[in-house]
Parts: C-alpha cells; structure tokens; sequence
C-alpha cells in the first residue's frame, strides 16, 4: 500500500525520509527551541508596547474603514462602466482605479505606522541598552575606511596592501 501511494504522489521512498543521518540531535533541538522562544518573547514585547500606544488601533480601524469603502467604490464604478457607452467607460474606469489606489494606499498607510512604531520601539531599546551599561557605550569600536580601501575590498583584494 505504501509503494502505491508513493507512486501515485510522487514521493520518495520512505527508507530515504526516515534516514537517521538527518535527525538533529538533542542539543540543536535545544539550541532551536531557544532561539524560537527568544524570538517568541520578543514578539510578544512587540505586541505589549503596541497595546500601549494609544491613537494606533484608531489609525487602523479609520484606514480599514478607507479601504473598504474605496474596493466598494470601485466595485461600483466597474458595473457602471460596464453599463455606460464606450466613450464615458474610459473615464469611469479611469475613477475605478484611482478607488483601488486609494484602498493601496490606505492599507500601506497602515502597515508604515506599525513599522515605524516598531523601528521607534528598537531605538528606544538600543539606547536603553547604552545608557544602563555606561561602560559599554565606550567599548564600541568601528573601523573606518576610506573609498580606496573599500574598493580594494570589494575587489577581493583587501585592505592591507
């Protein structure tokens, strides 16, 4: 029975996806688990601050709302210009797509606030990071370069000669 459905689905024999090569040990599933529960809790910090800043559910809900009136909008128009002579169809359907850029518009109105709450809240939280390890402010070190070093590096070449 397993032979037949491999064939009919076109899968690979199950002795090759059951192979005990692959099967990760019990330190990278830890080293997994830790990273996705890092990951996790900072997703969760995220979605807190948000609950916090007031103003930001009202943005969203008044650009919903703009969307779906401009997508009715343009559902309207379309019928319309569907039911009109060819020669006033052109500026009903010209009013129909301006009704999507307009619902376009407003949802990516939307998403920019969240991303700029969101590059807000990791500034805020680098200079947190600073100013209670004053120390650490200091031991930041950069390496500069000038453009003949950059393009000797970018080249393959390095940076030493």
């Amino acid at each position: 029975m397993t032979r037949k459905l491999e064939e009919e689905f076109n899968l690979p024999p199950i002795e090759e996806v059951t192979d005990t090569e692959n099967v990760p040990t019990v330190a990278e599933t830890q080293e997994v688990i830790e990273e996705t529960q890092g990951a996790l809790s900072v997703s969760e910090k995220i979605n807190l601050a948000f609950k916090e800043i007031k103003g930001l559910e009202d943005h969203e809900v008044e650009m919903n709302d703009i969307a779906k009136k401009a997508i009715n909008s343009y559902e309207q128009l379309m019928s319309l210009g569907m039911n009109v002579s060819d020669m006033a169809a052109g500026k009903v359907f010209a009013e129909a797509s301006n009704m999507l850029k307009i619902a376009l518009d407003a949802s990516d109105a939307k998403t920019k606030a969240k991303l700029q709450q969101i590059d807000l809240m990791l500034k805020k939280a680098r200079i947190d990071k600073f100013d209670n390890k004053g120390t650490e402010a200091e031991s930041v070190q950069a390496t500069v370069f000038d453009r003949n070093d950059l393009l000797k590096i970018i080249k393959g070449g390095g940076g030493d000669s």
